[in-house]
């Protein structure tokens, strides 16, 4: 008889321990009146930055004579490289792997590469040349350098969040409402450069190389502003 009395009054008060979380879960509904956009500032900028990679690839069924051959081509590179002025230079990726006829390994192919940056296009196109007597191109891209990027995208950030804010209040004033809070803001930068082709590229391994030419072109440096307001 004890028992069956106070069973019923433990329902209201676990009504009371419930009632807590129903509001909390309540506040933590979106809110209405947020308005959600983006925004984009970009300038086509003039590439300054070149980077160049090069390589040696060799093939010899000793693998020993393999990478003899290839170190050697690359000394010769990191040193003739090395003696240019105002250029970055570093060894690239180096592998050996074999090659195989059915099940049985026929010979062994290995490659290593060298890269090549400066804001020099001239002095990185004079030293291309100069190493095509022994190396390959395995690809060119023009950039925007890192100094030029920096001060670009200061202003362009400026510039996007001035239109974040016209288009807040446009937005304030085609509602009818008084003012607004910003909520929630993101700045994103993007744009870069991007492989472009050689123009008079000669052949490689020859005793007289000429030396590429070059067209930097331009890339597209922009800022994204997302961000969300709330009318009031």
């Amino acid at each position: 008889m004890r028992a069956a009395l106070l069973r019923p009054a433990s329902i209201p008060l676990l009504c009371l321990f419930l009632l807590p979380g129903t509001v909390a879960a309540q506040s933590k509904e979106s809110p209405m009146n947020r308005v959600s956009f983006q925004v984009e500032a970009s300038r086509d900028v003039e590439n300054d930055w070149v980077t160049a990679i090069l390589g040696t690839t060799e093939e010899d069924r000793d693998p020993a004579k393999l990478a003899d051959r290839i170190n050697t081509t690359m000394a010769w590179a990191l040193e003739t490289a090395k003696a240019a002025k105002a250029i970055e230079v570093k060894s690239g990726g180096y592998q050996t792997y074999p090659i195989h006829d059915k099940s049985r390994i026929v010979r062994w192919r290995g490659s290593q590469d060298l890269i090549l940056a400066s804001g020099n296009v001239e002095a990185v196109s004079e030293l291309i040349g100069e190493l095509q007597s022994r190396l390959q191109i395995r690809s060119i891209q023009f950039s925007v350098s890192r100094k030029k990027r920096r001060s670009l995208e200061s202003d362009l950030i400026s510039e996007a969040l001035g239109a974040f804010k016209t288009r807040a209040q446009n937005v304030r004033k085609d509602l009818d409402r008084n003012s607004y809070e910003l909520v929630q803001l993101s700045i994103n930068t993007g744009g870069g450069g991007s492989p472009r082709p050689l123009r008079g590229m000669a052949r490689s391994m020859e005793a007289d190389v000429a030396r590429p030419s070059f067209e930097g072109g331009t890339s597209t440096l922009s800022v994204n502003v997302n961000g969300t307001i709330e009318l009031r």
